[in-house]
C-alpha cells in the first residue's frame, strides 16, 4: 500500500462551495466567528464519531483476517524449508506490525479533526515502513490471506480519505477563524497603540504650549530690564569700558615701543631664565604684561638699569587705566539678563526636541494606520471567503 497522507489530500483541493454572503458589522465579527465556529464544531464532532465507527469496524475485521492468516499451515506446503522459514518469519513480523497498528488506532485520543488526521497519517506511515518487506516475504506462501488483509487496509484508508476530503472545509474553516481572531487581536492592539500615541501627541502639544508661554514671559522680562534706567546706564558703562580697554591696548603698544629689548637681550644673554622672559615679552608683550601687571619685565629693566622716566610714566598710565576699568566694572549692576538669555535658549532647544518627538510619533502613527488598514482588509477578505460580507 502506498503512503497514506491525509493532510496532503485535504489541502490539495482549495475550491470552496459557493455560499450566500451574510452581511456583518465590523463590531459583530467576534460574535459571527463564535456562531460559525460552533456550527463547524458540531459538524466536526459528527465526523469524529463517524471516523471512530469506521475504526471500530475496521479493527474487528482486521483482527479476524489476521487470525485467519495466522492459522495458515505453512508446514504443509510442498516447498523448500528455507522458503517456509522466510515466509513464516515474514508473516510473524507482519502480524506483529499489524497488531501494533491496531493498538495505535485503539489508543487514539479524542482530539480535533486536524490532529486526528495527523496522528492517523503517522500510524499508517509507521505501519507501512515496518511491514512492507515482511508482507512481501509472507505472501510467498500466504498470498490470499495476506492479500485480504491488504485489501481491508486499502478499503479502510480509502474510506477515511473520502471522509476527510468531504469534510476538509472543517479544518480549513477552523484555521481561518483562528487566523481572523488573530488579526482582530492585532487590530485591537494597534488601536491601543494609536490611542497611546494620540495621548502622547496631546501631551507634547501641551508641553510645547507651556514652553512657549514660559519663553514669552522670559522675553517680556528681558524687555522690561532693557527699558530700565539701570540697564541703560550699564550699557553706557560697558561702552565706556570698551573704549578704555582699547586705550589700554594702545598704551601697552606704546610701552613696548619705548622698551629697548635689544639692550635687554644683550644684558641677559647668558642667563637662560631671564632671556626667556625677555623673548616672551618681545614676542607677546600684551599677553605677558597682563599676567603679572608688568612686574617681571620691570624687574629686568631695573636690573639692567634700562628703566627710565618715560617707561615709568607709561606703566603708571597703564595702571591707572586698569583701575578705571575695574571701577567701571564694579559699577555695573547684575541684572540677570544673561541668565534669562540662557534660559530662553534652553527653552527653544526644548521646544525643538518636543516637536521632533511629536514628528516621530506622527510618522509612527501613519505607519500603524496603514498596517491597521491592511489587517482590516485581511479580515474582510477571509470573512468573505467564509460566506460573510463586512460592512463599514
Amino acid at each position: 500500500m502506498g503512503l497514506f497522507n491525509f493532510l496532503k489530500k485535504i489541502l490539495e483541493n482549495k475550491e470552496e462551495p459557493k455560499v450566500e454572503q451574510e452581511k456583518i458589522a465590523f463590531s459583530e465579527i467576534g460574535n459571527w466567528i463564535e456562531k460559525k465556529r460552533k456550527e463547524i464544531e458540531v459538524r466536526e464532532k459528527e465526523v469524529l464519531i463517524l471516523v471512530q465507527e469506521k475504526i471500530d469496524v475496521f479493527i474487528k475485521e482486521l483482527k479476524e483476517k489476521i487470525d485467519i492468516a495466522e492459522k495458515v499451515d505453512i508446514e504443509s506446503k510442498k516447498v523448500e524449508d528455507r522458503i517456509k522459514f522466510v515466509s513464516d518469519e515474514g508473516r510473524k513480523k507482519y502480524i506483529e506490525s499489524a497488531n501494533d497498528f491496531i493498538e495505535n488506532l485503539e489508543n487514539l485520543e479524542k482530539v480535533e479533526l486536524e490532529k486526528l488526521t495527523e496522528r492517523i497519517n503517522k500510524i499508517f506511515l509507521d505501519f507501512n515502513k515496518s511491514s512492507h518487506m515482511n508482507y512481501e516475504r509472507a505472501t510467498i506462501l500466504i498470498g490470499k490471506e495476506m492479500g485480504n488483509i491488504k485489501k481491508s487496509l486499502k478499503v479502510f484508508s480509502g474510506d477515511l480519505i473520502k471522509i476527510f476530503e468531504e469534510n476538509k472545509d472543517i479544518i480549513d474553516s477552523l484555521k481561518k477563524f483562528s487566523f481572523i481572531e488573530g488579526e482582530l487581536n492585532k487590530i485591537i492592539e494597534t488601536d491601543k497603540t494609536l490611542g497611546k500615541i494620540d495621548e502622547a501627541v496631546i501631551s507634547l502639544d501641551k508641553k510645547v504650549i507651556e514652553k512657549k508661554e514660559e519663553n514669552k514671559k522670559i522675553l517680556e522680562e528681558i524687555e522690561k530690564i532693557k527699558k530700565s534706567e539701570d540697564y541703560v546706564k550699564d550699557l553706557e558703562r560697558q561702552e565706556k569700558i570698551k573704549l578704555l580697554e582699547e586705550e589700554l591696548d594702545k598704551n601697552l603698544v606704546d610701552l613696548k615701543q619705548v622698551i629697548d629689548f635689544k639692550a635687554l637681550a644683550n644684558f641677559f644673554h647668558v642667563f637662560e631664565k631671564q632671556m626667556k622672559i625677555v623673548k616672551l615679552h618681545r614676542d607677546y608683550f600684551q599677553t605677558e604684561f597682563r599676567k603679572d601687571d608688568g612686574e617681571s619685565i620691570v624687574k629686568l629693566l631695573n636690573e639692567a638699569k634700562l628703566n627710565n622716566d618715560k617707561i615709568s610714566e607709561k606703566i603708571k598710565q597703564i595702571k591707572e587705566k586698569k583701575e578705571e576699568i575695574e571701577k567701571e566694572k564694579q559699577e555695573i549692576k547684575k541684572d540677570g539678563i544673561e541668565e534669562l538669555y540662557s534660559a530662553t535658549t534652553k527653552i527653544i532647544l526644548d521646544i525643538g526636541n518636543l516637536n521632533n518627538e511629536k514628528d516621530r510619533d506622527e510618522k509612527r502613527k501613519e505607519k500603524l494606520k496603514i498596517r491597521k488598514e491592511e489587517l482590516v482588509e485581511n479580515v474582510k477578505g477571509e470573512i468573505r471567503e467564509r460566506g460573510g460580507e463586512v460592512g463599514d
